[in-house]
Parts: C-alpha cells; structure tokens; sequence
C-alpha cells in the first residue's frame, strides 16, 4: 500500500509540472492478454498528465527497429508480446498548439535473441526532443543506486549543449543538472531507499525520472525519460558477506601461519 501512495504522489507532482511521462500503474492491472490465449495479464505502463485534446502518438519500438502503433485506454497501455529477447522502447508524443511533449522508456523483454546492439534503438530518433542513455544497462544489468549513469540530450537529431535537467526518485531525492558542451551529462542513482532486505527480489526498485525542455521558434518541447533502478546490493548484504568472507579468511591463514611456526620450532628441536 504505501508503494502504491509514494507512486501516486511522485507522479501528481509531475503532472503538476506539466511533463507527460510512463510509470507503472499506481491501481490494480486486471486487463489481460488474451492475443496470447495464455490468460497472463499483459505488462501495462501508465502515461501520467496525458492531454486528451493534444494529437497523441504512442508506440511500441522494438529490437528491429520495427514500430507497433498501440492505443491508450484511459491513460495505459498494454504492451504486445514481440517474443524478442533485448531492450524494446515505449514512446509517447503529443502535440497541442505550440506545445510538442514526449516520453520514452525502455523495456527489457525475454524471447529469441534479436542479434541487435541497443545501441541501434538508443540511437533511433524517437521524438524532436530527447533524452537518450548513453550506454542502456547490459543484459541482466540494471540501473542501480551509488552508480553512475551517462546520458545525451538530443534535439532535431542533434546534441543539445547547456540544456537544464531535473532528476526526480519516487523516493524523494532531487537533483537538477547541466549537459555539457557536448550535450552529455552524468546521474549518480542515489542510495535512498528505506528498510532494505536481503536479497535482490526482496526488495521493490524505485521510479527514477529526468526531465528536460526547449523553446525553439517559439515552440515549446518538452521530453522526459523514466525507468526503474534498484538496490546495490554492495551497499548492503554482499558488503556484509564480503567482510565475513575475510574474516574467515584471515582466521583461517592465522591457524595455518601458527601451525607453520609449530612444526618448525619442532623440527628444530
């Protein structure tokens, strides 16, 4: 429950800021899949602050490079099966007047190897303003709190230098940073998650999001990118085994050393 409340307030207050963005859905999912026939509830991803009125664009970016149109139906969307195996990117844009808003988030899906770099995906331009990870995580990696992460902002194809970024956790930290001259820039996932339990599946990830805007001829685009990041669990329990490992460890080369001494203070005798 108090999952459900802490997603529910972080995203009222991006809607408040006016960013459309993807977040997982803060009410029970009861849709299934039934394209599948296999009664599994399809995954769903919910686009927060959508405006019914814009002329809206949702799409499901595959490993190929492949786009699938989907619909949204009061707000969410389900995601198709591809039975691709690699990352897979879910684009929202809309446009109202002189505002272009746009949202990208990656999903990684199990199935056939896809033998595509997802560099290719990254790469591909998915709206006129965007935030791009520079590189995604590796197969069976994830974002993760005390590491550090690149990212580029692009704008029409091109990196955008000096542009402003704000870094939001559902957890509560906060940041806002600059891209260099090159349009790059550097997130740290922060260590603020609470009560941490053993084991990785023990413990929920938190919604991480940055943020971006550009007035351009009087234009006003706004682009956000959302993902999950997780517990590092050097932070915690593998800190912990480690430093019994060692302890261990010594004890271990102590009784060894002492029984070394012992014999060759015998054989001396």
């Amino acid at each position: 429950m108090r999952y459900i409340i802490t997603a529910l307030l972080f995203s009222l207050s991006l809607q408040a800021e006016g960013f459309i963005n993807w977040q997982p859905p803060v009410v029970k999912v009861t849709t299934q899949d039934h394209s599948q026939h296999s009664g599994r509830k399809a995954k769903q991803l919910q686009l927060h602050n959508s405006n019914p009125a814009a002329n809206t664009e949702v799409y499901y970016l595959m490993p190929t490079l492949e786009k699938r149109e989907l619909t949204l139906e009061d707000g969410l969307v389900s995601l198709p099966r591809t039975g691709m195996d690699n990352y897979h990117a879910l684009v929202a844009n809309q446009t109202h007047g002189s505002n272009v808003n746009s949202s990208v988030r990656y999903i990684y899906s199990h199935g056939r190897p896809s033998k595509t770099s997802p560099t290719k995906i990254t790469e591909m331009k998915k709206s006129e303003l965007e935030i791009t990870p520079s590189p995604l995580p590796r197969e069976h990696d994830r974002y993760t709190g005390s590491n550090s992460y690149k990212f580029e902002v692009h704008f029409q194809d091109k990196k955008l230098p000096y542009a402003t970024v704000t870094f939001n956790t559902s957890n509560g930290s906060e940041e806002t940073l600059e891209s260099d001259e090159g349009g790059e820039f550097k997130v740290t996932m922060p260590n603020d998650f609470k009560e941490v339990k053993t084991g990785r599946r023990a413990n929920r990830p938190a919604e991480f999001i940055l943020k971006t805007s550009h007035l351009h001829e009087g234009v006003t685009y706004t682009s956000t990118f959302s993902m999950p990041y997780h517990v590092n669990p050097i932070d915690y329990w593998q800190t912990q085994t480690l430093a019994i490992a060692l302890v261990i460890l010594g004890l271990v080369l102590g009784i060894y050393m002492f029984r070394n001494i012992h014999k060759k203070k015998k054989g001396k005798e």
